[in-house]
């Protein structure tokens, strides 16, 4: 018989398949970052599809483009982080608000760190449709803390409520929520598709590495 005190992780391969998956995420990143630094015709690939993005003439686009990238803004994320935090704290769910928190934090200084190391230029004033940010374009900083914000609450929602509807509805709107505030920014003129790419695989890989953090953190106190 296995001891009590065993790791309940030791049948399970859920780990092994997040390892593996945040090495494709990272792979990716990485492959992507060097497409664009060094192969011209990858970028400009790129800024095609950019520019055709931008050129979908949908009813109220521009307003609901707006509306989602104020949602993704720096402010708004940080504001949301705290409100989400305290209230966890305050329903006695520590860890959780150490999870968003935490994440939130670090992702977001991981994804400020590869700007300054990629440096890539945002498109020209001539495409943008709101005030282009000093910052470097590579990752999207919007799309990325919209990712990990929107992707530690359909966890959440995913690991506390009993409703499968309402973990269903969760899931479907933070997916929702995270991709418009991501496209938004292509279609505003202030990001290139592969950034928003760059931000969707740095945050795949920083989420897998969150929840499994918190997880073995989580399983850790319940066995001791």
């Amino acid at each position: 018989m296995r001891p009590a005190s065993a790791h309940p992780w030791s049948r399970n391969p859920a780990p092994g398949i997040a390892v593996v998956i945040t090495g494709i995420a990272l792979a990716g990143l990485l492959a992507l970052t060097a497409a664009l630094l060094f192969f011209p015709a990858f970028q400009d690939i790129d800024a095609r599809i950019s520019e055709a993005m931008r050129g979908v003439g949908l009813p109220a686009a521009k307003a609901l483009a707006r509306a989602f990238s104020f949602l993704g803004s720096g402010w708004v994320m940080a504001a949301l982080t705290v409100l989400g935090s305290f209230w966890l704290l305050v329903r006695g769910r520590r860890a959780e608000a150490v999870l968003l928190a935490a994440t939130m934090v670090l992702g977001t200084m991981a994804g400020n760190t590869l700007k300054e190391v990629v440096e890539r230029a945002r498109p020209g004033l001539e495409v943008a449709r709101i005030p282009i940010p000093e910052s470097y374009s590579f990752p999207s900083g919007h799309a990325l803390a919209a990712f990990l914000y929107f992707g530690i609450v359909a966890f959440l929602f995913f690991v506390l409520a009993r409703s499968v509807p309402v973990k269903l509805w969760a899931w479907l709107g933070c997916s929702l929520l995270a991709f418009g505030v991501a496209i938004s920014r292509v279609y505003l003129g202030v990001h290139y598709l592969g950034d928003i790419i760059a931000s969707w695989m740095l945050g795949s890989a920083f989420l897998l590495v969150a929840v499994g953090v918190y997880v073995w953190w989580v399983t850790r106190k319940r066995v001791a």
